[in-house]
């Protein structure tokens, strides 16, 4: 081959490849020498219900470790947070987000296959061996119930101006795809927040449902070991369903309807910042239960603002308890302030429980509290039924009574009428037919539930039909009462009574499945609450009260000029 053709192939060449380069994007390689771009990263993941764990890890340079945010299935189905203490989780929407983001991931520009480029895009494996510390990315790792991995990825930058796309890659394997970095449009974000990833509204409870509320405003004095009374504020909602404070000066004083309703409206918005799980040796309801020396457990709970006094837990600011429609009582027992933020404030991690301000020097934030809650239900608190409560066999009785009462009366007025308003002497006048070859009046007449015969009384042109009930005498209340055809009324009152005791026997199985199920919950945690909140359910005498303001009607249609 001549060199002159030799030259004109190597241009040739070198024309083609200078072609490709322009027609590519900054950054990207030849599709050429990469032929998976446009690939699924996961084609196998495609059930978002498969998932049972999902971790995500990441390289904290301040501290040099590995962060590792783990939400998991419990063998109940139940999803749990391992970092605080297996904290159950509301993780339906964020599991969700996970799964739409990596189902149909595909594989976007590739931009290089060089292992020495992943620091440069953060894309460096959190898990890496090794003293780097710049440049590691997230991993994000989804696994079914067996362990298997459904999706592993680790995300890097995103992409300047490509407001979603990110550098990504998959971590090291057996093939050069653990070094490849591509684009990936990822879908929506996957937040590692503990807050994002349960049901933050502690109470649950609207203020609408709410009829009491009191503010027991003691104090301990933990020198002398006493509770040192303060103020015990009380209110309640009257019939118009507003709340009055108790106590006021009628002449002079009224609620402040506002900063009441203000008040109350916050029991609603109190909201979970993190948790920490309560010592053993502490039942769910708050008693000290064996297992434990008394000594340590009074330490772990003064830690917290804590402290038992004669078997009663106390707090050292005070107590809030409001009661509701449902019959359960909530108790709700501040402690000392929360120092701290990230993991050391949702789950006190790295925290070692020096929580005092002494231990984390003057410039530590406290923007937060501790809170226990607690959830009873009181059967005084539901309106029991005006009517007495009747045995249900013996109301049974006294329905089967009163439509034999009303047969017999029934057949009575048919002979009154077939005899020209003549009543019968008896009940056995009732058997005969009113004419040859016609039915009786009443085919017969069986003895009361209770085996007695009813007794049939005729009164000038009156008469009446009774059981004397279960005692067999005359008169009688509750069961014992008569069955009167001259009172049926009586039973349709009987039958309301019945139904409304059966109303509140409902009521109280509701309200009892609902305190045990918030017992449950509440029982094993300390809940950390925003301060500002608190400060709020605090309040003095003077937050609740005004000036009574004059009566407009009452001073006349000039205002009293």
């Amino acid at each position: 081959m001549s060199d002159i053709f030799k030259t004109v192939v190597l241009l040739g060449v070198a024309v083609a490849l200078t072609a490709l380069a322009v027609s590519m994007k900054p950054g990207e390689v030849a599709n050429a020498l990469y032929d998976d771009e446009g690939e699924l990263f996961f084609p196998e993941f495609t059930d978002s219900s498969s998932i049972n764990e999902l971790e995500v890890r990441a390289f904290r340079e301040a501290t040099s470790d590995v962060y590792v945010f783990a939400v998991r299935r419990d063998d109940k189905g139940v999803w749990r947070i391992p970092s605080h203490e297996n904290y159950a989780a509301d993780a339906n929407d964020q599991m969700g987000k996970a799964a739409a983001m990596l189902i149909g991931l595909k594989k976007g520009g590739i931009v290089g296959d060089e292992k020495g480029d992943h620091a440069k895009y953060s894309l460096v494996d959190p898990l890496a061996e090794g003293v780097e510390t710049e440049g590691r990315g997230k991993r994000i790792t989804l696994k079914d119930k067996a362990g298997n991995v459904l999706a592993d990825l680790i995300v890097g930058d995103e992409v300047e101006g490509k407001a979603g796309t990110f550098f990504c890659r998959l971590p090291e394997g057996n093939d050069v795809s653990g070094k490849r970095v591509y684009k990936a449009k990822l879908e929506g974000a996957l937040s590692t927040q503990f807050t994002d990833w349960i049901e933050t509204d502690l109470l649950q409870a609207k203020t609408w449902n709410i009829d009491k509320i009191v503010f027991d405003n003691y104090s301990v004095d933990e020198q002398r070991g006493a509770i040192v009374p303060g103020d015990k504020l009380v209110l309640a909602k009257g019939e118009d369903n507003q709340f009055a404070l108790e106590g006021l000066d009628a002449a002079s004083e009224q609620t402040d309807t506002e900063k009441v309703t203000d008040i109350s409206n916050t029991l609603g918005q109190i909201k979970i910042v993190g948790v920490r799980p309560k010592p053993e040796g502490l039942t769910a309801r708050l008693e000290r239960a064996n297992g434990i020396e008394a000594r340590v457990l009074q330490q772990q709970l003064q830690q917290k603002g804590y402290f038992l006094a004669r078997g009663k837990m106390v707090s050292n600011e005070g107590d809030l308890i409001f009661e509701m429609k449902s019959g359960v009582r909530y108790t709700l027992r501040f402690g000392e302030l929360v120092y701290g933020e990230g993991d050391e404030l949702t789950a006190g991690i790295g925290n070692a429980d020096a929580e005092q301000a002494g231990d984390k020097g003057d410039e530590a934030v406290a923007a937060n509290r501790y809170l226990m809650v607690t959830a009873e239900f009181v059967p005084e608190l539901l309106e029991k039924p005006a009517q007495p409560r009747m045995d249900t066999a013996e109301l049974d009785k006294r329905r089967v009574a009163r439509t034999s009462i009303e047969a017999i009366v029934k057949a009575v007025e048919a002979f009154k009428l077939m005899n020209e308003g003549a009543l019968p002497g008896s009940l056995d006048a009732l058997l005969a037919p009113p004419a040859e070859g016609e039915e009786p009046y009443i085919g017969s007449i069986a003895p009361d539930p209770w085996g007695n015969a009813y007794v049939y009384t005729v009164k000038e042109s009156s008469f009446s039909v009774v059981s004397n009930g279960r005692d067999g005498a005359i008169g009688g209340t509750a069961e014992d009462a008569d069955v009167r055809s001259d009172a049926i009324d009586a039973e349709d009152q009987l039958d309301e009574g019945a139904q409304a005791w059966a109303g509140y026997d409902a009521q109280v199985a509701a309200g009892q499945e609902e305190a045990d199920k918030l017992t449950k919950r509440f029982g094993r945690w300390y809940y950390v609450i925003d301060k500002a909140l608190f400060e709020k359910l605090k309040p003095q005498r003077a937050d609740l009260v005004k000036a009574k303001e004059a009566d407009a009607a009452a001073a006349g249609p000039d205002g009293g000029k």
